[in-house]
């Protein structure tokens, strides 16, 4: 449901030769940034509204039993496709970037990365194969294809976000942004086609799921080797030495926002709950699409302001994305309150109903979620990966722990939800406030770098 892009920070580049130093100028020049901001956003946009058009039509096709089962695939998909693999993407096109400011090739960089990548993705394989007859059995309904979706999607991902890295550390936002529309309109293309046919089982839905990426992967492809050459050999240091953090900071983070989905179809495997719990949780987190938009205009400017040791200005902007952060999430949970039940039934039908406060209580969970992230982006922009990933750690840990309290299933996930991201935003607020007060008016020194597109959330 929600991924998260940070700022990454990057090593000062050496002198760039004059040709190098002209490309570097024109990346780091205003309206370059806000028209690759734009170029990207459309992109991004086209996925964000397909995910909805998919949840919703696949929804009325196969009723409240069996979307418990697909809802549980889109939570694992999107929680181990984009917490494994988006700091991949992250690193990968720091890297790419800083080699071509340098005028050196980035070509040894791609394959070291791409070997990591690799190793993750193959561990993750594995992992899934050991627990196969578990995931059968009691999250997806005993259907075998879904699980054979989730492999082939986590594949495409893993691909995709490497040449996501490559288009955005070479500065190709087009083809950045033609892989996500692309994504987003074979999803909503084959959605579609399994509705107006009348198809009403879960496995088609599944695949067209695992075919998006796919083929949005294979159409841009070709466009991720174009500039990439040979160039010094790549030391290890080079991909980054807070990857690791990075990998558990993103997969915390996204399995607090998506676990209650799964926590929830552990706990009551039998019935359609899990399925009417993500439904809901659709029309609870429109604030979080909003807050896409929100995050690509404002975040960047906490690195700039970083970059260029403008200290009054990092805390001026760090105030106005959590106040219009506040304002967002607080709107999200009056308009739950006032119009959720109504808008669960008009978008999914009346098999999903979910009670007034359920629905309120997502939409506050929602709004805390965006405020961790906002707090997340200035810890990562002063290079504080290591209590980030603590951070997220410690909330996933208090998930898991309030899921053991013998409660009704929906009651213990609800709290759970609450708890966790009340955590994130206590502790990675805490961090942020020492890390500001320890790296402004300490004088620390940092030089930080933007990633190309700063997304909060696939919705």
């Amino acid at each position: 449901m929600t991924g998260d892009r940070a700022i990454v920070p990057a090593p000062a580049p050496e002198r760039p030769g004059k040709a190098a130093g002209r490309v570097a100028g024109r990346a780091a020049d205003p309206a370059t940034v806000s028209r690759n901001s734009l170029t990207v956003g459309a992109g991004l946009v086209l996925l964000g509204v397909s995910a909805t058009v998919y949840l919703v039509l696949s929804a009325r096709a196969v009723g409240p039993r069996e979307f418990a089962s697909l809802s549980t695939l889109w939570t694992l998909v999107y929680t181990f496709g984009i917490g494994a693999f988006l700091p991949f993407e992250q690193e990968l096109g720091r890297a790419v970037a800083r080699r071509t400011v340098l005028g050196q090739g980035a070509g040894p960089v791609a394959a070291r990365t791409a070997v990591v990548a690799g190793v993750v993705l193959v561990t993750l394989l594995v992992a899934l194969g050991v627990a196969a007859p578990l995931f059968v059995d009691r999250l997806f309904g005993g259907q075998s294809a879904l699980l054979i979706a989730l492999a082939v999607a986590m594949v495409a991902m893993a691909a995709q976000y490497l040449t996501r890295g490559l288009f955005s550390g070479t500065g190709r936002f087009g083809w950045y942004s033609a892989q996500l529309g692309l994504e987003g309109l074979v999803r909503i293309g084959g959605c579609l086609a399994l509705f107006v046919v009348g198809v009403h089982t879960a496995g088609p839905y599944a695949w067209v799921l695992a075919a998006a990426p796919m083929a949005s992967l294979m159409l841009t492809v070709p466009g991720a080797g174009r500039g990439l050459r040979s160039g010094p050999p790549a030391r290890w240091a080079e991909v980054s030495v807070n990857l690791g953090w990075l990998l558990i900071s993103a997969i915390c983070a996204q399995a607090v926002a998506n676990a209650a989905m799964v926590a929830l179809q552990l706990l009551a495997p039998h019935s359609d709950t899990a399925g009417r719990f993500l439904a809901a949780f659709v029309i609870a987190r429109i604030p979080l699409f909003l807050f896409q938009a929100v995050q690509a205009t404002l975040i960047p400017g906490l690195a700039r302001a970083l970059a260029a040791r403008d200290h009054a200005r990092f805390r001026r902007e760090l105030s106005r994305v959590l106040l219009v952060t506040g304002l967002v999430g607080a709107a999200g949970v009056a308009g739950a309150a006032a119009l959720g039940p109504w808008a669960l039934r008009l978008a999914f039908g009346p098999a999903f109903d979910l009670g007034r406060l359920d629905i309120v209580v997502l939409a506050l969970s929602t709004g805390l979620y965006m405020l961790a992230l906002v707090f997340q982006a200035g810890l990562v922009a002063m290079e504080r990966h290591r209590v980030n990933a603590a951070g997220w750690s410690l909330a996933l840990t208090s998930f898991a722990a309030m899921c053991l309290i013998p409660l009704p299933a929906l009651v213990r996930v609800e709290s759970a939800l609450v708890l966790s991201c009340s955590v994130a935003v206590g502790l990675l607020g805490m961090w942020l406030i020492r890390g500001t007060r320890r790296t402004l008016d300490g004088g620390e020194a940092r030089t930080p770098a933007i990633a190309p597109d700063q997304r909060s959330g696939r919705v």
